[in-house]
């Protein structure tokens, strides 16, 4: 159908620097130092109002949910198996590298931000997220960045490519909410701020069209 096309010079360019800015990261992130913890809960007056009212102590189950409903969103890309197999190559690659660059921002921002996640602000916090330095990766939220990375890119690519098809709504619709219940879950459970989320809808919303976009 030649919706999209791929060109090796600018694909070279657009992978690439989706490549090396996550695997940059993801060096640097093994080398460096986890911060000390000195065991005090942060008091929850120095967080913002808009922040303030919607934090939460940590949930395991909602942290576990948030990650299927993640993982769902991230999925629904999988809808454009019913393009031509001609195709699968090109969005595939397309996708790849919005997922490379969505994950690289989310993840430049966490470095740099460094801020502390909501239950941090309650007793309960859990342990091992203290230990491994998770704790401060609060700003944006990567589960809402992946999940609305996916539902965006699916539901562009598959309206460009099935523009009058019934089941254009239905993939618009089912992704979108997987990812919306993701970035739900994530506040729910204490992972995160409002803002977090909102950022990492932002950051994923403009990724997953972006990269598509750029190949019509």
């Amino acid at each position: 159908s030649g919706v999209f096309t791929l060109d090796p010079v600018y694909d070279g360019i657009i992978g690439g620097g989706g490549l090396a800015l996550t695997g940059g990261l993801f060096i640097y992130d093994f080398f460096a130092p986890v911060p000390e913890f000195d065991g005090t809960v942060l008091n929850k007056d120095e967080v913002n109002p808009f922040d303030r009212w919607a934090m939460r102590p940590y949930s395991k189950p909602l942290h576990i949910t948030g990650t299927v409903t993640e993982v769902l969103s991230m999925a629904a890309p999988l809808a454009l198996i019913a393009t031509d197999k001609s195709e699968w190559g090109i969005w595939a690659v397309m996708y790849a590298e919005s997922v490379l660059w969505a994950n690289g921002l989310k993840e430049a921002l966490k470095f740099s931000v460094q801020r502390e996640r909501p239950y941090m602000y309650f007793d309960g916090a859990p342990q091992d997220k203290i230990d491994d330095g998770d704790y401060l990766k609060s700003f944006p939220s990567g589960h809402t960045t992946m999940a609305f990375n996916g539902a965006v890119f699916a539901s562009y690519t598959f309206s460009k490519y099935f523009p009058e098809s019934k089941w254009k709504i239905p993939v618009i619709a089912g992704s979108l909410t997987f990812a919306t219940a993701t970035a739900v879950q994530r506040i729910l459970s204490g992972d995160h701020f409002v803002t977090d989320v909102l950022a990492g809808a932002a950051i994923g919303s403009f990724t997953g069209f972006m990269v598509p976009f750029l190949h019509t």
